[in-house]
């Protein structure tokens, strides 16, 4: 039974999960202050707060604020956050018109909910754009489909006095590349196509510790169910291709009906 994420969860000894069952938010240590992965929905945001606490942090340490996508679900509490910690915000090149409220590209209609956590990015990332925060080094490609501007990233992580490579595929959600979807707000339907792309992109890139752009993306809670033995089950390298895998089968079936 897939639990309710109702705590922070440690995946590696500086990474945590401390967004909700369905909104994603992580946070990264790093020796220039505390990086967020994701800011869940705006109605999460008293989670959020408590959860940095939770891990030994404060809102205060927050020093970046790096945005998968333009989704509601995944910069819901970024200006709230920037405005209590000053953080730098980044977000991928493409989707800076939709954080900063320019469209209606954030899935608020969808959701039945106004827009109104707008913020402008201090850093729009490119594709191939390396990043260095402190010790943790990132590296950026830009994998279109679910929004023009979805980020697939790599960056360093440490376990147990072992470095090893994390990755997240920054945007597998299928719901916003039907023909309907895209036609209403003027997308090209080359999107689809850009989506299938971006997954050969990546499929062999090295992922030791996967973060899920869901939790369903890296079978989180079957990793969570195994924790207490000897091995760390979020060190595992065998979801990565799987996800992808799995992941592109169902868009092509989808792009048939859709």
């Amino acid at each position: 039974m897939e639990q309710n994420v109702t705590a922070p969860v440690k995946y590696t000894d500086c990474l945590y999960y401390i967004g909700t069952r369905y909104s994603p938010c992580w946070l990264l240590e790093s020796t220039d202050g505390v990086i967020l992965i994701d800011t869940a929905m705006p109605d999460d945001l008293n989670i959020i707060l408590s959860r940095i606490t939770e891990v030994g942090h404060s809102v205060s340490e927050v020093r970046h604020i790096i945005h998968s996508h333009g989704h509601i679900d995944h910069i819901g509490c970024t200006a709230a956050i920037v405005k209590l910690s000053g953080a730098k915000t980044y977000i991928g090149y493409g989707d800076e018109d939709a954080v900063s409220g320019k469209n209606d590209l954030q899935w608020t209609k969808e959701f039945n909910m106004p827009f109104e956590v707008a913020f402008e990015p201090d850093v729009i990332i490119h594709d191939g754009d390396r990043l260095a925060i402190g010790n943790r080094e990132f590296l950026f490609l830009s994998t279109p489909g679910h929004t023009r501007g979805v980020l697939t990233f790599f960056f360093n992580v440490t376990d147990r006095g072992r470095e090893y490579r994390a990755g997240m595929f920054g945007g597998a959600g299928l719901n916003s590349l039907s023909f309907a979807y895209l036609d209403q707000y003027a997308l090209p339907h080359t999107l689809r196509e850009d989506f299938i792309k971006g997954i050969d992109r990546v499929y062999h890139e090295k992922v030791e510790v996967h973060l899920g752009n869901h939790l369903g993306d890296n079978r989180h809670f079957e990793k969570f169910a195994a924790l207490g033995g000897e091995k760390n089950p979020f060190v595992d390298t065998t979801t990565w291709q799987l996800f992808l895998r799995t992941r592109r089968e169902a868009a092509l079936t989808h792009f048939e009906k859709n």
